[in-house]
């Protein structure tokens, strides 16, 4: 492979021009502001390792833009002779993601020892804003391509990266290259319709239902909707809410402790398989009358404290909410992040995790992260 690394644009919000804010790209990376440009270099790359396997990594909970997005850089790959498989590093916990992978039969694996990575010849990384894996990895295995749509963070070590915050969704930045590259959508065969499905309810979920679209997830969804199956599309989309996560609702209504136009709610003790019941819950909540921004958090498989944070308000930005409130790890990793609505954290117990009295440890988390929730929003614990 060539040793330059090829890097596409990094587009602000205000209709194409790159940023000047802090999280603008280096003035060395150059900016590409044509589709073809930007697809052209991708091929480049995947066409670098043609005859070869790829890993597609999902790194967080895999959600419907994060799976489309994978699948649709498989479909990429595939039409330049690179195989790839896609895998995942957390738990489908989600009953609407369950759905998806399901019903639509997306070969994914979830990250275990079994997993050879030195037989890969690289990885691609999409929806999320750094490029480093959670596990070790062997040396000499990099990163090819991130794609996302979140937050520019700083330079990122692959050899493609298209990081837009002027796309509602990865799968719409995905399904431009499918329009402007030399792999598109071009008969409604099965494996067309399938991806076309994915990337469709990616874009709805991800833009809530397209109330938070951007003018590239409209082209998107128009240039997907001849190829998409309607009838399967709404099935997913109708997955009813678990029994689970309603009981997580129910602790969140009872827990609730409403300041102002704020609400921040404890949950106590959730399993793996039903952790998404606490985003479920912020969901809810932000629909009482008079609140505007939501905080619902719990401890997850006994491991991790886990929060997601929803808010309506225009002056509130829960990246940098999630940042302020969370910090970092000693490696400088974000621990909480976000985007134009919503956020959220996870935070290791480490030791804490062997704690046996389990009242003890929830009381010490609850204080702690309301108190520093308190002290963001200016309010006292005492006060109504």
């Amino acid at each position: 492979m060539n040793d330059t690394k090829v890097h596409a644009a990094v587009v602000a919000e205000s209709g194409g021009a790159a940023e000047e804010a802090d999280n603008a790209p280096p003035a060395d990376r150059p900016l590409l502001t044509e589709a073809r440009h930007r697809v052209e270099e991708l091929e480049t790359v995947l066409e670098a390792v043609r005859g070869q396997r790829i890993l597609i990594a999902i790194k967080g909970y895999p959600d419907p833009d994060s799976i489309g997005s994978a699948l649709a850089h498989q479909y990429l790959c595939r039409g330049h002779g690179v195989e790839a498989d896609i895998v995942h590093f957390e738990d489908l916990s989600h009953p609407e993601n369950r759905a998806l992978v399901k019903r639509l039969e997306i070969d994914m694996t979830l990250f275990s020892e079994g997993v050879d990575l030195s037989a890969y010849a690289g990885y691609c990384c999409v929806d999320t804003q750094t490029a480093d894996l959670p596990v070790p990895v062997p040396s000499g295995l990099r990163c090819l391509s991130l794609v996302d749509h979140h937050k520019w963070l700083g330079p990122v070590d692959a050899e493609f990266v298209d990081v837009r915050e002027d796309a509602g969704s990865t799968c719409a930045i995905y399904c431009e290259y499918l329009q402007e590259g030399r792999v598109t959508l071009e008969a409604r065969t099965p494996e067309v319709t399938r991806l076309a499905t994915a990337m469709m309810h990616g874009i709805r979920t991800d833009t809530d239902d397209f109330l938070l679209a951007r003018p590239i997830d409209f082209e998107a969804s128009a240039y997907l909707a001849p190829y998409v199956d309607r009838e399967l599309l709404a099935v997913i989309s109708r997955e009813s809410i678990s029994s689970k996560s309603m009981d997580i609702l129910q602790i969140a209504l009872d827990k609730k402790v409403i300041k102002n136009n704020y609400i921040i709610a404890g949950v106590g003790y959730v399993r793996d398989e039903d952790r998404d019941g606490i985003g479920e819950a912020a969901d809810y909540m932000l629909r009482r009358e008079g609140v505007d921004t939501v905080l619902v958090y719990g401890i997850v498989g006994g491991t991790t404290i886990d929060g997601s944070f929803r808010t309506t308000s225009n002056t509130v930005d829960p990246d940098k909410w999630m940042k302020d409130l969370f910090g970092c790890d000693a490696a400088g990793k974000a621990y909480g992040g976000g985007r134009r609505d919503k956020g959220g954290f996870q935070i290791p117990l480490g030791i804490f995790a062997r704690c046996s009295n389990r009242d003890l440890l929830w009381e010490t988390v609850r204080t702690t992260i309301e108190d520093i929730f308190f002290e963001k929003i200016g309010a006292s614990r005492d006060e109504d």
